[in-house]
């Protein structure tokens, strides 16, 4: 089977364009697509592209990213400028940061942070750059995540730490042991919620189902990983700091690709073998020196 990156007519390099694959003679497009969101005028020009000149079928990605199949040479070009027509190009593929995933946020009942804002944002700004090997992110609002960011080379975590509870408010309806995963939250003998903080994961869940309002945020940010990997043999990143505010989160990811690029050797495409010659105790002494943190 025939299977190698293209290079059209305008001589577009296989470095340039590796979001091109040559099969049996026509193409594969893969789309990058910012935290998996389309808006109606974005499908509609994937559906027209697709009919026009593939085959008129999309596949959608376990990246939230859109492939387009069997286009042949002569449309590549009109293709690309239909995508770009709607705000879509190809990419995420390659020696590059690939598209940035997120989860649904706000839009899931038990998610008590909306990432969407963020990951939009780290796409924006780190989005194709080009690095000595592939880079994954995803941002996801809860430490119960479906899009699973501890399998990514930077993974992001949403985390919420409660207050003590406001024992005026507090009805002891039990909503919030119910919903607590972890047992950290307990109905005390005298009818009030208590949280055993040793086993308390920061998700939020506690506060966001409290029909009295009695649990409130303490500290709102990130759980940030790194070296995870998808790929046998399945990694979860080492946790490079456990919470971070939200406003850090874009500056350290910048300073997490930077020293990768800087400190990477021949042969580490991707953060997990890099982490793990580095180490991740030296890897917080370069990278959080400046950084605000909230809970190592």
């Amino acid at each position: 089977m025939e299977n190698k990156t293209v290079k059209t007519a305008k001589s577009k390099s296989k470095a340039k364009r590796p979001y091109l694959t040559k099969r049996n003679g026509k193409y594969e497009l893969k789309v990058r697509v910012s935290t998996g969101n389309l808006n109606l005028d974005q499908v509609q020009a994937l559906k027209d592209i697709s009919e026009s000149y593939g085959a008129s079928e999309i596949h959608l990605t376990a990246r939230q990213e859109v492939v387009l199949y069997d286009l042949e040479e002569a449309h590549i070009e009109d293709a690309l400028n239909r995508l770009e027509a709607v705000g879509l190009k190809g990419g995420s593929a390659g020696m590059r940061v690939r598209n940035v995933m997120s989860c649904v946020g706000d839009r899931c009942k038990n998610c008590a942070w909306d990432p969407a804002a963020l990951a939009r944002e780290l796409d924006e700004k780190y989005g194709e750059m080009g690095l000595p090997g592939a880079v994954k992110m995803a941002v996801a609002g809860c430490p119960f995540p479906c899009i699973r960011p501890q399998l990514n080379d930077i993974g992001i975590i949403g985390r919420i730490l409660p207050q003590m509870v406001d024992e005026e408010k507090c009805k002891g309806c039990g909503m919030c042991e119910k919903v607590c995963k972890m047992g950290a939250v307990a109905i005390s003998e005298n009818k009030k919620s208590d949280t055993d903080y040793n086993l308390c994961t920061m998700c939020g869940r506690c506060i966001l189902f409290c029909p009295s309002s009695a649990r409130v945020t303490d500290k709102t940010g990130v759980t940030v990983t790194v070296g995870g990997g998808g790929s046998w043999p399945v990694t979860e990143g080492a946790i490079l700091v456990t919470m971070i505010g939200l406003e850090q989160v874009v500056p350290l990811v910048g300073k997490i690709l930077d020293y990768y690029r800087k400190n990477s050797i021949p042969g580490e495409k991707r953060l997990r073998p890099f982490v793990k010659r580095i180490g991740i105790e030296q890897l917080r002494k370069d990278l959080l020196e400046d950084v605000e943190v909230l809970i190592p």
